[in-house]
């Protein structure tokens, strides 16, 4: 990979982190949170269960899966030892 390659990777990674914590998407996830109504085990299995399917046929046009399950994934931080089985 060149370094002009490597530097619009970095840019790419860096916009598109930013991109994804700007407040336009807070409605979005509020809306998530309301609808999850604290359950988050079933929001957490409903993020595995989103990615997993496109994971196994990633075929998909545009990846809207990715998108909707990194929303509910986000919509609440989620306490990974209670996750665990």
């Amino acid at each position: 990979m060149s370094t002009e390659d490597q530097i619009l990777s970095a840019r790419l990674h860096g916009e598109a982190l930013l991109r994804a914590q700007r407040p336009e998407l807070e409605p979005l996830m509020a809306d998530l949170r309301e609808l999850a109504a604290g359950r988050d085990d079933s929001r957490v299995e409903c993020v595995g269960t989103i990615a997993g399917s496109w994971f196994g046929s990633p075929g998909t046009k545009y990846g809207h899966e990715l998108i909707a399950a990194g929303l509910l994934l986000v919509a609440v931080p989620v306490d990974r030892d209670l996750l665990k089985p």
